[in-house]
C-alpha cells in the first residue's frame, strides 16, 4: 500500500484568508524570504568569487597567447630594402611583421648568411629570410610562404623600384608620393568596427554564454526550490496565507534579485579586467551595455523561469525534475547555439537578424547583436515589444499550471491538467 498522500485532484487549492496579506505585500515577503536565502549563503559568496577568478584565469590566458609581431629576417645584400619594408607591413592594419636583419657567423670566413638564415629559419627563430638585390630579391622559407608576408614585400620592392626609377628620370620622390597619396580612395563603413574577427567571436561569446549560464543556472536553481517545498509541503502552509500566483511571483522576483546582482557584479569585474588589461576592446558605452544586458537577463529569465517552475510543480520528486524541465531547456539551448554557429559565420546573415527578434530566442540572440553594434533601433524595439507580449502571455499559462500543479503530490501530474481551467 501507498503511503503517499493524495491530495484530490478536483478539489480546488485551499484559499487563503484574504484580509491577511495584500498582494503587494505578499509578493514582497516571499520575494524577500528568496533573496536572504540565497545571497548570504557560503555558495552565493564562493560561486561570485569563483566566477571572478576563472574570469581573471581567462583574461590572462587571453594576455599570454596574444603573439608578439612576426620576426622576418633581411640579410646584408637587402638590407637597404629594409626601411621600405618596415613601412610598407606599417601602412598595412591586418599584418604585424618586424624585419630584423641578420649577420652571418665567423670572422673572416666567406659568406655565412646563407647558413645562419638557414640556422634561424629551422630554429623557428624567424618565419622567413629576405636576401640578394633590392630589384629582385628572394625569400626563403622552411615550409610555406605566408601570403601577407609575399605581398607586403612585393609592394615594398615595387615602391623602391618606383623610387629609384623617379630620381633617375629627376623626380622628386616625396613629392610624387604626396601627390598619389591625396588621390586614394576613402573608405566608409556603414557599420564601423572597432574589434578584430577574433574580438567580435569573444563578444559574441562571452554575451551569450553569460547569458545561457545564467539562465541555466538560475532557472533550474528555482525549479529545485519549487519541488523542494512540495517534498517538504511548506508550499502547503504559504498557500495558507497567499494565493498560488503570489508564491509564483514573489518566488520569480527573488531569484531574479539575486541573478542580477551576480551578473551585475561579474559583468562590473570583467569590465574591470578588460579596461586594465586592454586583453579586449570593450563597447564605447559600457554602461548602457551592462544595463541592455540586465534587462535583457530580467526579460529572458522570467520568460524561462516561470516555465520552468510551472513544470517542476508536476512533480513531487527531484528525481522526476529533469524529465519535465527538459523542453525548457531545449529552448533556452537552441539560441545560444544559433548564436555561436550563425554570429560567428556571418553577423549581419537575415537569418540571425530575424530570430533575434523572435521570443524565446531574442533574450540571448538580440543582447549578442547589440553587443556588436550591428542592431537597428527598430529592431531592438520590436524584440523588446515582442518579448514583454510574450512574458505576459507565457506567465499567465505558467502561472495556471503552478496553481493547479503545486499542491498535487504523489505521481506527476499530467500536462492538460496542470493546464486544465478551474
Amino acid at each position: 500500500m501507498s503511503t503517499t498522500a493524495q491530495v484530490d485532484t478536483d478539489a480546488p487549492p485551499p484559499a487563503p484568508d484574504p484580509g491577511a496579506l495584500s498582494a503587494r505585500r505578499a509578493v514582497g515577503l516571499v520575494a524577500g524570504r528568496e533573496i536572504n536565502s540565497r545571497m548570504r549563503t557560503k555558495s552565493f559568496v564562493l560561486s561570485t568569487l569563483g566566477l571572478v577568478v576563472a574570469l581573471g584565469v581567462y583574461t590572462l590566458i587571453i594576455l599570454f597567447s596574444k603573439e608578439g609581431p612576426t620576426k622576418v629576417g633581411v640579410d646584408r645584400d637587402a638590407a637597404a630594402l629594409r626601411p621600405m619594408l618596415t613601412a610598407v607591413a606599417d601602412r598595412a592594419t591586418d599584418v604585424d611583421f618586424e624585419f630584423v636583419t641578420i649577420e652571418g657567423e665567423g670572422e673572416g670566413e666567406g659568406d655565412r648568411d646563407g647558413d645562419r638564415a638557414e640556422k634561424l629559419l629551422r630554429d623557428g627563430d624567424v618565419a622567413a629570410v629576405i636576401s640578394g638585390d633590392t630589384a629582385g630579391p628572394t625569400m626563403t622559407v622552411e615550409r610555406e610562404t605566408d601570403p601577407d608576408l609575399l605581398a607586403v614585400v612585393n609592394a615594398a620592392v615595387a615602391e623602391e623600384r618606383t623610387t629609384r626609377e623617379l630620381e633617375r628620370e629627376g623626380v622628386d620622390p616625396v613629392d610624387f608620393a604626396q601627390r598619389v597619396a591625396s588621390s586614394a580612395t576613402q573608405t566608409r563603413a556603414l557599420e564601423p568596427s572597432g574589434n578584430s574577427a577574433a574580438e567580435q567571436f569573444a563578444l559574441i561569446l562571452s554575451s551569450t554564454g553569460l547569458l545561457y549560464f545564467f539562465f541555466i543556472v538560475y532557472g533550474i536553481m528555482l525549479a529545485q526550490g519549487v519541488v523542494e517545498e512540495k517534498t517538504s509541503r511548506v508550499v502547503e502552509l504559504l498557500l495558507s496565507s497567499i494565493r498560488p500566483w503570489q508564491l509564483l511571483a514573489g518566488k520569480l522576483i527573488g531569484v531574479a534579485v539575486v541573478g542580477v546582482t551576480q551578473l551585475v557584479l561579474l559583468g562590473g569585474a570583467a569590465v574591470v579586467l578588460a579596461e586594465g588589461t586592454g586583453a579586449i576592446s570593450l563597447p564605447t558605452a559600457v554602461a548602457g551595455t551592462l544595463v541592455t544586458m540586465g534587462v535583457w537577463f530580467l526579460l529572458g529569465f522570467f520568460l524561462f523561469a516561470a516555465m520552468l517552475a510551472a513544470a517542476a510543480a508536476r512533480v513531487s520528486r527531484q528525481e522526476d525534475l529533469q524529465a519535465v524541465v527538459q523542453p525548457v531547456m531545449v529552448l533556452i539551448t537552441t539560441p545560444f547555439v544559433l548564436g555561436i554557429a550563425l554570429l560567428s559565420k556571418n553577423a549581419h546573415d537575415p537569418v540571425i537578424e530575424w530570430l533575434s527578434l523572435v521570443p524565446p530566442l531574442s533574450p540571448i540572440l538580440m543582447p549578442a547583436r547589440m553587443l556588436l553594434g550591428i542592431a537597428p533601433a527598430w529592431q531592438v524595439a520590436v524584440s523588446l515589444v515582442l518579448a514583454v507580449a510574450a512574458l505576459a502571455g507565457l506567465t499567465r499559462i505558467a502561472g495556471r499550471m503552478y496553481a493547479n500543479s503545486v499542491l498535487r503530490s504523489g505521481s506527476r501530474v499530467p500536462l492538460a491538467e496542470s493546464l486544465r481551467l478551474r
